[in-house]
């Protein structure tokens, strides 16, 4: 039941990408950066918490979780920041970026690093019951 929450709701977060989750939250006026960064911090961490419910729901294993919620926070606190810092000094808070930065937007707002840490996870377990 678990995984189907998580999944529905990975891909109601995808349908709802261009949603402006600020205003849900306050009316009060912000610079336009300061909305770009609030809506895909916001999505970022939706993203990998229900990835993260993904991994509790498949694997059950606290050793799992640990490593998954250590990859978020290097995400949040490390890789987020730089990406902010490079689009908007490169780009401003537009949806549509260059080649490059498209590429790293995809890996950082969307769940794709925790998706390669299932694939990993998988396959250690495979390799581990294997021995």
């Amino acid at each position: 039941m678990l995984i189907g929450i998580s999944l529905t709701a990975l891909a109601l977060i995808y349908v709802l990408q261009h949603t402006n989750y600020y205003s849900f939250f306050s009316a009060a006026p912000l610079s336009a950066n300061a909305v770009f960064i609030f809506n895909k911090t916001f999505r970022l961490i939706a993203n990998d918490l229900l990835c993260v419910l993904l991994i509790f729901a498949l694997f059950q294993d606290r050793k799992y979780l640990k490593v998954a919620f250590l990859v978020l926070f290097f995400e949040l606190a490390v890789i987020m920041p730089i990406y902010f810092w490079i689009k908007l000094q490169l780009e401003g808070d537009s949806e549509i970026s260059s080649p490059l930065l498209s590429q790293v937007h995809r890996l950082i707002v969307n769940p794709m690093l925790m998706f390669v840490l299932i694939i990993g996870f998988y396959y250690q377990k495979y390799w581990a019951t294997k021995k």
